[in-house]
């Protein structure tokens, strides 16, 4: 929302358009990624001072416009970003949407998605959502909530190379398949390093990350044809990885080299 619509009344979409008119050159399909998620909104929303009602008209004006302008042209949309919360209780993350617009601000926005686009599949995307039990349970709930106005769910990979286990990767995959959903494994990427302790990609690490990932694409594999959307890979070479700058050490987390070299 800050690149497509950084101020009130002005849209911004040469970015966006560069993107879509490149896959539709190249018949490819484009994921939308994502309409609303809290990291990133811009300064006039989080800091508006109207109603609870014009802000929540601010909101489905943008959903509306972006999710038209690219009917029949993205194929799909991550609706809301990242919007359960972490503690142990998982509620709602706290944000000025939550805020303003109450606790069903989620249904609202996929609704307004759907309204503008009824072709266009519908997902939820969020993180830790293997590795955390309760955060599962509470991403699910969200999910039945939504009922028919979601298409899918995406689960960030964001993982290591000794977990989370493949049995709650496999748990993940269990619960969106039993309720007749589309399954993205999102943002897979498998740090080689998370406890900060190696100065190189050993080879020991290296091989335990290659059988990670195997699990990780048997996983998908394994599901029914149905069920499958992609399985998309968050970076290309190791060493332009968002990881590196978040967790402030070295790591090998992607399947190409510096190099651009196979790993």
């Amino acid at each position: 929302m800050n690149v497509m619509y950084p101020s009130e009344g002005n849209y911004d979409f040469s970015a966006a358009d560069a993107i879509v008119d490149f896959a539709q050159a190249n018949d490819m399909n484009v994921h939308g990624h994502a309409l609303i998620w809290h990291n990133a909104t811009p300064d006039w929303v989080t800091d508006f001072s109207g109603t609870d009602a014009e802000f929540e008209a601010i909101v489905q004006d943008y959903i509306t416009t972006v999710v038209t302008r690219y009917k029949g042209k993205v194929r799909s949309w991550d609706v809301v970003n990242e919007a359960i919360d972490d503690g142990s209780g998982n509620p709602l993350r706290s944000s000025v949407f939550k805020d303003k617009m109450g606790d069903d601000y989620i249904r609202k926005c996929f609704q307004w998605a759907r309204d503008a686009d009824p072709d266009v599949l519908l997902f939820y995307n969020d993180y830790n959502i293997a590795a955390s039990s309760s955060k599962r349970t509470a991403i699910f709930d969200l999910v039945d909530d939504l009922g028919n106005l979601i298409d899918g769910v995406g689960a960030q990979m964001h993982i290591s190379y000794n977990g989370p286990s493949a049995a709650d990767i496999q748990s993940v995959a269990d619960a969106t398949v039993s309720r007749g959903l589309k399954l993205h494994f999102s943002e897979l990427d498998i740090r080689a390093n998370p406890e900060g302790d190696q100065t190189t990609l050993t080879n020991e690490r290296a091989t335990a990350q290659k059988a990670k990932y195997k699990e990780v694409v048997q996983i998908y594999n394994a599901i029914p044809l149905d069920n499958k959307f992609a399985l998309t890979v968050w970076g290309l070479r190791d060493n332009e990885s968002w990881l590196i700058d978040f967790w402030g050490n070295l790591d090998w987390p992607l399947l190409f080299d510096e190099n651009y070299n196979k790993k």
